[in-house]
């Protein structure tokens, strides 16, 4: 990655306090709850706690899917960078652009280590993408859930007080 690029992303980072974002301790206890177990048996204040967790660890989560993003994309244009410059120095053959990429990479030990750099930097990105949805979905049932507590104690303490 270009240093200049690497830079702006850490002053970013340290800027907005992001380095420091991390999934909080005990977010396993989040992920091993048992909605259709506990949840009679889980009190209000727990609840709550599971939902600003989820909420700290999908912002963790979104940082570390920006970055692999970032990375990924990074090492694409180096590898494409430097597919176009063995492309035209060494003179590769092949009828279409394709063929020649393909040709370049098979003859070029410094563009198959970059391009299994750029894989396992996508393979990263793609492990990452999507998992924010179900954390919100979590989040949001979990919302429901004291909300309808918090109705049907209302309506308790009002049948009471008549």
């Amino acid at each position: 990655m270009d240093e200049s690029i690497r830079d702006r992303l850490r002053k970013t980072s340290e800027e907005l306090c992001i380095y420091s974002a991390t999934p909080p301790v005990g977010i396993e206890e989040v992920f091993n709850f048992k909605a259709a177990i506990d949840m009679d048996m889980t009190d209000s204040k727990t609840l709550s706690r599971f939902t600003v967790m989820l909420g700290q660890y999908l912002i963790s989560l979104q940082v570390k899917y920006n970055t692999a993003r970032v990375l990924a994309s990074q090492k694409r244009k180096v590898l494409d960078r430097k597919i176009r410059e063995v492309i035209h120095t060494k003179s590769i053959k092949g009828t279409s652009l394709k063929e020649k990429e393909a040709n370049a990479l098979a003859s070029d030990v410094e563009l198959q280590l970059l391009e299994s750099d750029y894989d396992v930097a996508a393979a990263e990105r793609d492990l990452l993408d999507g998992l924010d949805k179900p954390i919100i979905e979590l989040i949001n049932a979990l919302k429901s859930e004291l909300r309808r507590r918090a109705e049907e104690k209302t309506i308790t303490d009002r049948e009471r007080s008549y």
